[in-house]
């Protein structure tokens, strides 16, 4: 139960955030808002594809990969949820699935807005790709679960 409330917890907190930059910028190209200097900034792009911008146009099929693979979280969710490091792990990436998901579904993008850059070796700018909340909950869903199957993370203490 506390794996399904986080779980709805990064789902209404991605889905507040991105609400939030699209009220601010209301379409993509907006002027940005710098947070620190040479380092992050707030900026609104409409990811019509998957990480980095791959698959771009192909929004159906991702929006059917997250599914499946939301299917495939709760149906193996015992599996996932042998430790309480798995349990969070879980709940996370579930959120952060669901999050986008609902963006593919409903606006046909993924609404993106944290910009990360900082000066690269020759002295030009290197920039992140823009992302969202439900991204980083993906992410660290992803490797924590990883970790969590670790053999030292198998049993409860």
């Amino acid at each position: 139960m506390k794996t399904l409330l986080l779980a709805t917890f990064i789902f209404l907190l991605d889905q507040g955030s991105k609400w939030a930059a699209l009220a601010v910028f209301k379409e993509p190209g907006a002027a940005s808002i710098t947070i620190i200097p040479g380092f992050f900034d707030l900026s609104l792009v409409w990811n019509k594809g998957a990480a980095w911008g791959m698959l771009a146009g192909k929004t159906l099929w991702l929006a059917g990969v997250s599914a499946i693979m939301l299917v495939l979280l709760i149906l193996n969710r015992k599996e996932f949820m042998a430790n309480r490091l798995g349990r969070f792990a879980t709940g996370i990436l579930g959120g952060g699935i669901a999050g986008n998901l609902l963006d593919r579904l409903v606006r046909g993008y993924v609404v993106d807005f944290l910009d990360f850059h900082w000066p690269g070796f020759s002295g030009e700018t290197v920039y992140f790709p823009v992302f969202n909340l439900a991204d980083t909950a993906i992410f660290c869903g992803v490797v924590l679960l990883v970790i969590s199957s670790l053999p030292c993370f198998r049993t409860e203490p």
